[in-house]
């Protein structure tokens, strides 16, 4: 099925999921949305984070794609609310069971993340379910993403950002931590610098290994060698994803911006 892959995030940060579609599915065709102009969803409303989420499901839909995964922790965490004609694929499940089986023996798992993700719970409510003897220390780390998303240049100000995420956690004597924002991995390199014990957990990386067994599974998967295409999508300045995407490394044909129509 050469209908592409739909992946939807708040900005920047669902490139990183991007970066493991090229790389565990190197035929597949993606079409990506940044709501970039509204983010960080983190302080948006449940409310207001649904419709948002909702509309870009439809852009993207109207796209034709055949799958979409959702990047973004703050819309996972409303996941049950989204209207969509395709399959969703959330990240918070998979960044628990990916965080349980790596912190095998250990009691406390961190977790960083917008406020909204923070504060909804779904970390510490998915992981009883997959692993109740692990209980998770959680820090709102809602200034970062705005910082990745457009002033990664600025190191004082993000070392210092990451410092303040972290540093709470840390001395918590965690050893394993779940980047709970889609941003997060794209300074993963500046994480280890300062904390080089600590195993840092991509839910994106288990995420797009479930994507792949499920188009695997239902025949849905593109077998037709030739060009593929990545298109990107953003409702805002679209060179504010040049540095990620140089970054990350990724193939890119496509970079627009567009509007997304909304009672804002």
């Amino acid at each position: 099925m050469q209908k592409a892959i739909g992946v939807m995030d708040s900005g920047v940060g669902g490139l990183t999921a991007v970066k493991q579609i090229q790389q565990m599915l190197p035929n597949e065709n993606i079409i990506y949305f940044g709501d970039s102009l509204r983010m960080p969803y983190g302080n948006r409303t449940y409310q207001e984070v649904v419709e948002y989420a909702n509309a870009i499901i439809e852009f993207l839909e109207k796209k034709e794609v055949k799958a979409i995964v959702i990047a973004c922790n703050t819309v996972s965490s409303q996941i049950t609310k989204l209207q969509a004609k395709v399959p969703l694929f959330g990240i918070v499940e998979y960044g628990c069971q990916e965080a349980a089986e790596a912190a095998k023996g250990e009691k406390t798992i961190g977790l960083i993340a917008t406020v909204a993700t923070v504060k909804s719970g779904i970390y510490e409510e998915t992981m009883k379910k997959i692993a109740p003897d692990k209980k998770i220390i959680a820090n709102d780390s809602s200034r970062l993403p705005k910082v990745i998303n457009s002033q990664m240049e600025n190191a004082i100000l993000l070392y210092m950002l990451i410092k303040e995420s972290i540093d709470p956690i840390y001395k918590e004597d965690v050893q394993t931590l779940i980047l709970g924002c889609s941003h997060f991995p794209i300074i993963e390199k500046e994480i280890k610098t300062l904390y080089p014990s600590l195993r840092l957990i991509d839910p994106a990386v288990r995420q797009i290994k479930e994507l792949k067994k499920y188009l695997e599974q239902n025949h849905m998967q593109n077998d037709k060698q030739g060009a593929k295409y990545t298109h990107l999508y953003t409702t805002a300045d679209m060179f504010e994803y040049v540095a990620s995407i140089k970054r990350l490394e990724l193939k890119l044909n496509k970079l627009e911006e567009v509007k997304l129509f909304l009672n804002d």
